[in-house]
C-alpha cells in the first residue's frame, strides 16, 4: 500500500511542478480544470503528510519541506512553493538506477564536505583582501563603486568567478593589473572544489565498484559449483541494485520479476519470526520457482548491495545448469521447513 502511495505521490509531485512551470509561463491559459487538479493534489498530500507523521514518527528534513509548501498554500498562499516538493519526489524515486550516480556524487559531497567548506573559505579570504585592495586604489577615482569594501566585494565576486558582467570595470593601471591578476588566480581557485569532488567522486565509484566482476560472483556460494562458462554468462546478466538502510526491497504480494543475491549487507525477512540474510545470501527465488507473488516482505536492515537476476535469466540458467535449479530448490526447501 505505501508503495503505491509514494508512487501516486511522486507522479502528482512532477505533474505539479510542470503546471508551476507552464503557469509561471503562461503558456497555458488559465483554467479551472487545473485549479481542481491543484486542490486534489493539496489534499492527497495533506493526507500523504499526515500519514507519513505516524508512520516515520519523526520530523524529518522532507516533511519540513512539505510543511511549508501545505501551510503556505492552506494559510498565506504568498507564493507557490510546490516546487519544493522535489525534494520528496527525489527521496521517492531514489533507489531509481538513473538515480545511483546522483546518490554516489550527494554522498560525495557529505564525505567531503570538511574540505569543500576550506576551499570555500580561502576564496573568501581572497574575495575579502581583493576587494579591500582594490578599494583602496580606485575609491578615489570611482567612489560609486569602489567607495567601501561592501561596494568593491561585487565587482571582486565578478572578478573571482571571472564572469565579467562590464557593469564597474576599475579605471587606474593599478586596478586593472590587480583585477587582471585576480582573474588568473580566480580560475585555480574556483577549479579547486571540482577537483576535491572529481578526485572524491572516483573514489567513491572505486569503492562502491558497481561492476561485478568474476571474482565477486565466484566468492557466491549459489554460484561456486558451476563452470566458468556459466559465472561469465552470470556476469552478463547480473545489475548491482544499492539500497539505504530501512528501505523496503520486496513488497509482500508483488509479483516476482527477479532474485536477489547480497553481495554486502543484511536485509531482514518480515515474516512471523523474522530472518536476517546477509553476505552471499540470496531471496527472491521462491516466487519464480512456484509461480506465485511474493509470500512476504523484505527490507535492508543498513545499506545493502544487491545483485539482482531477472526471472527470464534465471531461468534460462537453470534449465541450462540443473545443478543452480537443484540448489535454489533446496534451499527454498529448507526455509519453508
Amino acid at each position: 500500500m505505501i508503495k503505491y502511495i509514494n508512487n501516486i505521490a511522486g507522479i502528482l509531485i512532477l505533474l505539479n511542478i510542470f503546471d508551476q512551470i507552464l503557469s509561471s509561463s503562461k503558456i497555458i491559459p488559465e483554467n479551472i480544470y487545473f485549479d481542481i487538479f491543484v486542490l486534489c493534489s493539496y489534499v492527497f498530500f495533506g493526507i500523504e503528510f499526515i500519514l507519513r507523521i505516524f508512520i516515520e514518527r519523526r520530523f524529518s528534513f522532507l516533511l519540513v519541506f512539505d510543511f511549508l509548501v501545505l501551510a503556505n498554500y492552506i494559510f498565506f498562499g504568498f507564493y507557490d512553493l510546490r516546487i519544493l516538493r522535489i525534494f520528496r519526489a527525489y527521496s521517492i524515486y531514489s533507489n531509481h538506477k538513473m538515480l545511483l550516480p546522483t546518490n554516489t556524487l550527494l554522498r560525495t559531497v557529505y564525505n567531503q564536505r570538511l574540505a569543500l567548506l576550506g576551499s570555500q573559505i580561502m576564496v573568501f579570504s581572497v574575495l575579502l583582501i581583493f576587494s579591500t585592495l582594490i578599494h583602496f586604489i580606485e575609491r578615489d577615482i570611482n567612489p560609486e563603486y569602489f567607495g567601501s569594501i561592501l561596494n568593491s566585494m561585487w565587482f571582486g565576486i565578478a572578478t573571482l568567478t571571472t564572469v565579467g558582467y562590464g557593469d564597474v570595470t576599475p579605471s587606474s593601471p593599478l586596478g586593472q593589473v590587480l583585477t587582471s591578476l585576480t582573474m588568473f588566480l580566480g580560475i585555480g581557485m574556483f577549479a579547486l572544489p571540482a577537483a576535491i569532488l572529481a578526485s572524491a567522486y572516483y573514489e567513491e565509484i572505486q569503492k562502491r565498484n558497481f561492476l561485478i566482476t568474476m571474482e565477486t560472483i565466484s566468492s557466491i556460494p549459489l554460484f561456486s559449483m558451476l563452470p566458468i562458462g556459466a559465472l561469465s554468462k552470470i556476469n552478463d546478466k547480473l545489475v548491482a541494485e544499492i539500497y539505504p538502510a530501512k528501505r523496503k526491497i520486496i513488497e509482500k504480494g508483488d509479483d516476482a520479476d527477479c532474485m536477489y543475491i547480497i553481495e554486502f549487507g543484511t536485509v531482514q525477512v518480515e515474516i512471523e519470526s523474522p530472518v536476517t540474510l546477509g553476505q552471499g545470501d540470496y531471496f527472491g527465488e521462491k516466487g519464480i520457482l512456484s509461480k506465485e507473488v511474493r509470500n512476504a516482505s523484505i527490507s535492508s536492515l543498513e545499506e545493502v548491495k544487491l545483485l539482482s537476476l531477472s526471472k527470464e535469466d534465471l531461468e534460462e540458467l537453470m534449465e541450462e545448469y540443473p545443478h543452480l535449479f537443484e540448489e535454489l530448490e533446496k534451499v527454498s526447501s529448507d526455509r519453508m521447513g
